[in-house]
């Protein structure tokens, strides 16, 4: 079993589109969960459909571990003062194979590329661009 840093880049976001066609340009962030551990990005203030965040958040991962379920979740949400943040959808990285080969070689890296949003596993809302990598404790 191994333990370490699990670190998320969030780059940035291709195409999204909100619900709410009367909030105008949107205002995307990311809420990133992994294993209960929750990130939140800054909004993107007036970013429109092609935001850049440019962040990165850590998480503390374990492999093998407790439960089965390897998946880092992002939630794209459209931040609106008004009446309440705009769900645009959701993007899912399996990061169990990543993991495996971290602990076995102590480092092990997910390229950044494009992975799609969707809303209620459906309805295609964008893409966000992230690049996630393991680095294993001693």
């Amino acid at each position: 079993m191994g333990m370490g840093m699990l670190e998320v880049h969030l780059i940035s976001g291709k195409g999204l589109h909100a619900h709410d066609p009367l909030n105008a340009p949107i205002d995307p962030y990311v809420e990133i969960n992994y294993k209960g551990q929750e990130r939140m990005s800054k909004v993107a203030k007036n970013a429109g459909p092609n935001p850049i965040w440019n962040e990165k958040f850590k998480f503390l991962a374990e492999y093998p571990g407790s439960g089965g379920d390897f998946h880092i979740l992002f939630k794209v949400m459209d931040h609106d003062n008004i009446d309440g943040d705009d769900y645009i959808g959701d993007a899912i990285i399996d990061v169990k194979d990543l993991l495996a080969e971290g602990v076995i070689k102590g480092w092990s890296e997910l390229a950044p590329r494009m992975y799609q949003v969707l809303a209620h596993k459906l309805y295609f809302k964008g893409e966000i661009e992230v690049g996630v990598s393991f680095k294993r404790q001693a």
